[in-house]
């Protein structure tokens, strides 16, 4: 029975259209995962050896391809809000610069991954929800020929 749009949906149908809509925003979630796991080391390395221009305009080059990659693997709307993630290139960036944003664009991954494993408890937490009652049955009286 689906509900018409006076009558609110049931609390399963909710959970599973909410964990579709977040499972779905990572389109391709191997190479989100590999290239995640390339700017994470890179953020370790960064924050341990100095870095001199060359290094800098290097690292700069290796996170603008790391977010076309992200890119491809997400949604537009998430994209989007990784694309303003960013600086602009005008000048090299600084040491704290890229630090900075390579610990952003670490924590937005991990926002993105938490995204999904909410996704999937929900998916999960909407299968073990009883089923509504239906309205066009009695109610159960206590008694029967069950135990």
């Amino acid at each position: 029975m689906t509900p018409t749009p006076d009558q609110p949906r049931p609390p399963e149908d909710e959970a599973a259209t909410a964990a579709e809509v977040e499972i779905r925003r990572v389109e391709e979630p191997a190479r989100l995962l590999r290239v995640s796991a390339m700017v994470s080391s890179l953020l370790d390395e960064a924050r341990t050896v100095p870095l001199d221009e060359h290094a800098r305009e290097q690292l700069q080059h290796i996170q603008e391809q790391a977010v076309k990659e992200i890119g491809h693997s997400v949604d537009p709307e998430l994209r989007e809000e990784l694309a303003r993630l960013l600086p602009d290139p005008s000048a090299p960036p600084t040491q704290a610069e890229i630090r900075i944003t390579q610990s952003q664009l670490v924590g937005w991954l991990e926002g993105v991954f938490q995204g999904i494993k909410t996704g999937l408890a929900l998916q999960q937490a909407a299968h073990r929800l009883p089923p509504p009652p239906r309205p066009d049955l009695p109610p159960a009286a206590g008694g029967g020929p069950y135990l």
